[in-house]
Order: structure tokens, then sequence, then C-alpha cells
């Protein structure tokens, strides 16, 4: 049972005071009961403006009430009372940027010490209610550890009680669980960004479990047979939305299509609970935008990421928020990536926007990320100035920045690569079939990757050999949520197609134009168009100079293609 009481905290207080001014010996069995309810709202108001000391005052003037005997349901508003102090969902603002489990875990506690003494229905909710949004703080606060015994404690609760309140509970535990833990049931990456570990595939691809009660898509699936009442649907749309984080991994586009319908369905179906269940949305969105990143299909990229944006606006959350700048940032990747500066330019105004509005750690991260896609893109597409200025911008952000190290690694590795952009000496580039380390600017001619990892604004480059195909990892994160899961980390490889080939066949076209002859002259000269070696001057210093320079421009362009990100978002947003 919530607080559903609709007075001002104002209200609340006097009508507490009035009924204190009265002897306690004096007062009839209606003023119990009015001031009974008045501690369980005026505490619940209290937490939700996070005035907690407050809230711990009123809960323990109950526990007070309770103690003097006389009104056994006071045991009842006590309990709803502890659980009300556990809400992690609905004070997604409070904890957008922090939260303390142990206090939220230590109010479950005294809920289950009265389930213990009356193991009876009515504490019984409420304490499904509290374990819940237990597994929620943990998971918000990087304590996945904790989550699998709760769940546990949440199910034997259900096999004692099962009524459609401690089903509810028991679905949402399960669609926290699956954000937080991932199908393989082990930590997936931050909250709101959940996106996987750094060894993309592993677990991702492995078989579901056929246990009911390991698969959460399954147990929630069968929770909703069972009791097919909103509440209860609102938790299966949770444990869809969760489950899209393994079929990103997988870049499973249609898997996560067909969960946004099936959700869709469930809020079309039960409308009082519309937006109890919408409200997962933006996390299986924001997974279909990076599953198309993925897959290479802009289309669905643009379809998704706008689909986040809509729900974000009509949620206005910080959760909504985490996984709107997950599918903005792919957006963004996206145009940058095909040299549609401008494109991109808007969508990294939307992420500027975002990270001005949140005092969230993850919006820096996507922010920054867009922001060197950008100034490579600038310096792809020769464009000095604008790529002088993004340089220096981001030199700017990484200023008190967790990864400033990583990130001004990255600039001096643009710096290197294209000094002529730059005014800089070429004092790194490479030979033509080497590869470059864009984290330090070093060249090895035997090497097949060039990697430049950042741990926040970190991209991973991936050149192999052979490959004529670009490939760009990025990783999320809540997040992060998050919802809302934010969380979130995974690694998204995307094959984005024509763009490497036409360099690396530029890069050959320009190799084969600058050989003497008619391509097939010797050491000493050729019969068949005339040449000689004699009749070539030797290049000049300045043309060495440039022709060095083209040839580490050329290598910037194949290298820089497309990016891997390798390591997960830190926990920082609220969930779902």
């Amino acid at each position: 049972m919530v607080s559903s009481d609709t007075r001002s905290v104002g209200e609340l207080e006097r009508c507490v005071e009035a009924i204190d001014a009265t002897a306690p010996a004096e007062r009839d069995a209606d003023d119990r009961a009015r001031l009974t309810d008045a501690l369980v709202a005026l505490a619940d108001a209290y937490g939700e403006r996070g005035e907690f000391d407050a809230e711990a005052e009123m809960i323990a003037r109950l526990d007070r009430l309770r103690g003097r005997g006389g009104a056994d349901d006071v045991d009842v508003h006590l309990a709803n009372a502890l659980a009300n102090a556990t809400s992690v969902r609905d004070r997604d603002d409070l904890y957008a940027t922090a939260i303390d489990p142990d206090r939220i875990e230590a109010y479950r506690g005294r809920i289950e010490d009265l389930y213990d003494r009356r193991s009876e229905p009515a504490i019984a909710a409420p304490l499904a209610r509290a374990t819940a949004e237990t597994i929620h703080a943990n998971g918000k606060g990087d304590r996945r550890d904790r989550i699998g015994p709760l769940l546990d404690r949440l199910e034997a609760v259900y096999d004692a009680h099962s009524e459609p309140d401690v089903a509810a509970s028991l679905v949402r535990a399960h669609a926290h669980g699956e954000l937080y833990l991932g199908a393989d049931g082990e930590g997936d990456g931050p909250d709101d960004v959940p996106f996987g570990r750094d060894e993309a595939a592993g677990a991702a691809d492995a078989p579901p479990e056929t246990d009911a009660r390991s698969d959460r898509v399954a147990r929630a699936e069968e929770l909703f047979r069972a009791h097919p009442d909103g509440e209860v649907a609102a938790g299966l749309a949770g444990v869809l939305a969760g489950r899209t984080n393994a079929d990103a991994k997988r870049t499973d586009v249609e898997a996560i299509e067909e969960r946004i319908g099936r959700i869709e369905a469930l809020a079309d179906r039960y409308p009082a609970q519309e937006e109890s269940i919408v409200r997962w949305l933006p996390v299986a969105t924001a997974n279909a935008a990076r599953a198309g990143f993925d897959a290479a299909d802009v289309s669905r990229v643009e379809h998704w990421a706008g689909e986040t944006a809509d729900h974000h606006e009509r949620l206005s959350t910080p959760s909504s928020a985490t996984w709107a700048a997950v599918a903005t940032f792919f957006s963004a990747r996206a145009s940058f990536f095909d040299a549609d500066a401008a494109a991109g330019e808007a969508k990294l105004e939307r992420l500027e926007a975002l990270e001005e509005r949140y005092e969230n750690p993850v919006f820096a991260h996507w922010l920054g990320r867009a922001m060197f896609d950008a100034a490579r893109c600038y310096v792809e597409t020769e464009r000095p100035e604008r790529a002088r200025s993004m340089v220096e911008d981001l030199s700017e952000f990484a200023v008190g920045h967790q990864d400033r190290e990583e990130i001004e690694a990255g600039l001096d590795a643009l710096r290197s690569h294209a000094p002529h952009l730059f005014d800089e000496a070429d004092g790194a580039a490479g030979k033509s079939g080497g590869s470059v380390d864009v984290a330090t600017g070093s060249t090895e001619e035997t090497a097949e990757q060039a990697d430049a990892t950042t741990e926040s604004v970190g991209v991973t480059d991936e050149r192999e050999g052979k490959s004529t195909a670009a490939r760009a990892d990025a990783v999320t994160a809540e997040t992060a949520d998050p919802s809302d899961g934010s969380d979130a980390d995974v690694s998204a490889e995307a094959d984005l197609g024509a763009s490497a080939p036409r360099k690396e066949e530029a890069a050959d076209d320009d190799a084969d134009a600058d050989l003497p002859g008619c391509g097939n002259c010797g050491e000493d000269g050729c019969g068949n168009c005339g040449s000689d070696e004699d009749l070539r001057p030797p290049a000049s210093g300045p043309e060495l100079a440039a022709a060095g320079a083209v040839v580490a421009f050329v290598g910037l362009s194949v290298a820089y293609t497309l990016y891997r990100a390798q390591r997960a978002v830190r926990n920082a947003v609220g969930g779902s």
C-alpha cells in the first residue's frame, strides 16, 4: 500500500500537532487512526523531498506508537512507511547522482523483522515492495552481488503469499535484475547504461537458461500468466526492456523491435498502468538505436534515436534522459562517421543540452566521445578551422574530467596524424604499411591494430590488415538507469561499409600515380614508355614532407573510420 494522501506537508504537520496536543491516554481509536495515517503520509512526503532525517523521525514516532500496544494494525502502517522509505523508482531525481543502499537495506530489514513476527499478506506485500526497491538501490550502488540473494528471498515470500501485489513486486525485482545483471546473471554495466563488459560477446551469446526462475523473461511471463493485471504487466515490460541489452550485444535488431512492440501492446492493454509500462521504453529504443548502428543500418539508428528522444520528452526523468543520451550519441556517431558534419553537430548540441541539464558524469561521458568523433570527422574531411576549434574545445572540456589523460592522449594523436591541419611537425608519421597507436601517436610497421582507449571518452580504433570493412565498437551505462541502466556498456561493433575501402583504394591509386613511367619500368628505365631513372629529378625536402603528410592522413582516415570503446560507464544515473 503506497500512501495516496493528498494533503500538503503543512496540513499533515498541523494534523499531527493537533493530535499530539492530546495526552495519549485521552486519545480515542479515531484519533489514533488519524495520527497513524498522518505519520505515514508525512514520512513519505519528507522522503520525497530528500529530508531523510525528518522521514526517519516520523518512522520512529510510528514505531513508538506501535510499542504502546492496543492497535495491531500499526504494524502494517509501520511496514508501509518503511517500504515507502525504500523507494527508488519514485524518487528518481533524488538518486540521479548518488544513492545510499545501506539506508534502504536497513529499512527493508526492519520490515523483515516485522514479517518474521507476523507472516501474513498485509506485511508480506510491503516486504516484497521494499525488497524490489532494495534490489534497484543495490544495482544503482554497484553492489550487484547482493541482487541474487534478495531475488531468492523475494521468491520465497511469493511462494508463501502468491498474491497479485507480491507478484507485481517480484516481477519488478526481476526487471531490475535483468537491467543490472543481464541475461547471463552477472553484472552487465553501470546503472541505466548496462551495455556489457569488455569481453563483448561471451556470455551475451550464451544460450538462455532453461530454468524458468533463472531466465528472468520466462519467469516474468509465467507470473504474468498467473496474475494478468496491470502492475504485473508493468514489471514484465521492465524485464523485456532489460533483455534488450543482451539483444543489442548480439546486434539482434529484430528481437529488440519485437520486444518494443510487446511493451507497447501491454501499455495499450492496461491504460491505467500506461505510465509505469512506457517508462521502460527508452531502455529498449536506445538499445535498438545502438544495435542499428552496429548493423550499419542508418535508417534504424535515426528512427530509434528519434523514438528515444520522444519518450524522454514525454517522461522527462533523469533515467529517460540517460537513455536519450545513449541513443543520441550513436546517432551522432553514425552522422560523423558518414562525414555528415551538419547532422552530427545538431546531435552534439542535444548532448550538450543534456550535459548542462543533469549533473551526472554519464552525460559528460557521451558528450566527450561525440566531441572526439566530431574532431575526427573534421580532420578526415579536411576542415582545419573546425578541427582546430573542436580540439581546443575538447582540451578545455578535459580539464577536471576523470579521464583527462586519455582524452589529451587522443588529441595528441589527432595532431600528430594531421600536422598539416594543426600546423605541427609530423614527428610521428608512420610508414604506409604500418599502424598508428592513436593514444600515443607512435607507429609500428608490423602492428595490425591501433588502439586509442579512454575510459569515459575512450575509443578504440581497430584496423585489421586484410579487412575492407570498417568496424567500430562503442560502449556505454546507468546507464544508467538510466532505466533508466543505465547504464549503460556494450561492445557495439558496426560494419559501416564503403568508406574504408574507398579510402584504401584511393591510397593505392595515389601510390601508383607516384611511380615513374608506365608501371613496367625497371631500375634502368623502360623501352615501352622511354622513361629513364635520370629523367625524374629527386624529390625536394618540401615535397618529401608533403608526401609524408599525405601518407599520415590516409592512415588516419582508415584508422579513425570507426571506434571501439572498451570499458563500461560507471554507475551514475537514476534507474528504471
